[in-house]
């Protein structure tokens, strides 16, 4: 049995059922190294769960030049030179000293680094300085996992797919809903993530009042998420107790997929990431925007117009928004099934095989 490292940032309810795989199946020993969550950011404090092959260790995260460069997670490198593991898996963020740290040291002890990030999906106008860069973190690793497909090619300039394997991020959902659970007639647009500037739920909420007070459609809001929005979400929530419904933080798939039910598609105009695939597994057709750039992760690459949802030209326009709600909410029901069946079917293709066996194959455990 190989024994793997994993560094990870903080600890989220998406990542823990991956781990969680990767332990149950008997193929690798784990030690999980991760920071703890900083407050307010409405990722849910999430527990470690006790497993045999899994050993957590929090480690210190330490910003003593600020929140942009310099950052170090501290005992990485202590660890690999005490443990020496068969391969490490690191979230890759260039902005950390303890990243490059891992890099150099896995090259010195000749042990394989799989560092797992957005490659330059969100600076597609690079320099020269910034792609030197992540050519040399491609040197120095034994493989750059890529998020998406178009992390990849972000990164096609280094020539060279056999380090540049792709992993399609996804999550696992142990309650989803079926597109035959669907009605098509539910009032609802939802959303789940964390709620924060640019998340852009005050673009549905006000694209939602406008169709509701100008056009008289009877559509309502289901927002589920912590975060530094929190009190403004509240707020809104008093004001139009009819049709819009805050449950806060909720990380209880049941009850997230059960809230769910009430919604005829998932929407998030601002930057989203695995919100997305979260919202296909329930058979929510996805209306965000085309600019990957402006994305909190690749993943809404998996939405195609009109295929398993919509896509907005630009990130936050109301009015266009407003436009595709109408035209979605007016959709002939053979057409909006289809939509549906195909959301769904887009999170099937991403669970099979199972997410923790291709990371586990990647890294050859």
């Amino acid at each position: 049995m190989k024994r793997l490292v994993i560094v990870f940032p903080v600890l989220t309810s998406y990542i823990l059922p991956v781990f969680r795989g990767m332990a149950e199946s008997g193929r690798a020993k784990i030690d999980v190294l991760y920071s703890p969550e900083p407050q307010g950011l409405g990722f849910g404090g999430q527990a470690p769960f006790e497993h045999p092959n899994v050993r957590w260790i929090q480690v210190t995260d330490k910003r003593p030049f600020g929140e942009r460069w310099g950052m170090y997670q501290g005992g990485l490198l202590a660890h690999l030179w005490r443990t020496r593991p068969d391969a490490v898996l690191i979230w890759a963020n260039p902005r950390y000293l303890s990243f490059w740290g891992v890099l150099l040291l896995g090259k010195l002890l000749s042990i394989p680094v799989y560092p797992r990030g957005h490659g330059l999906v969100k600076q597609p106008n690079a320099g020269a300085l910034k792609k030197w860069m992540y050519r040399l973190i491609v040197a120095l690793s034994h493989a750059y996992i890529c998020y998406t497909p178009k992390v990849r090619e972000s990164l096609a300039f280094i020539q060279n797919d056999a380090k540049l394997p792709v992993d399609y991020n996804t999550l696992y959902n142990d309650f989803p809903v079926r597109p035959e659970e669907k009605t098509g007639k539910e009032k609802g647009i939802f959303f789940v993530g964390r709620v924060r500037d640019g998340c852009g739920v005050d673009v549905l909420i006000s694209a939602i009042q406008t169709l509701r007070e100008k056009d008289g459609l009877d559509v309502e809001a289901h927002i589920i998420g912590d975060g530094p929005w929190r009190a403004i979400l509240e707020e809104k929530a008093a004001q139009f107790p009819h049709w819009l419904k805050y449950y806060g933080g909720v990380f209880d798939q049941k009850k997230i997929t059960e809230i769910s039910r009430t919604c005829r598609i998932g929407c998030g105009p601002g930057f989203m990431g695995l919100n997305v695939v979260h919202m296909l597994s329930l058979s929510l057709p996805v209306i965000t925007h085309a600019n990957l750039a402006e994305h909190m992760g690749p993943e809404p690459e998996y939405i195609q117009h009109g295929i398993n949802g919509w896509l907005l030209k630009r990130k936050g326009d109301v009015k266009m928004l407003q436009n595709i709600l109408g035209d979605v909410w007016n959709l002939d029901k053979t057409v909006l099934g289809e939509v549906r069946n195909n959301a769904y079917s887009s999170y099937k293709t991403l669970s099979i095989p199972p997410y923790h066996k291709r990371l586990l194959g990647i890294l050859n455990a």
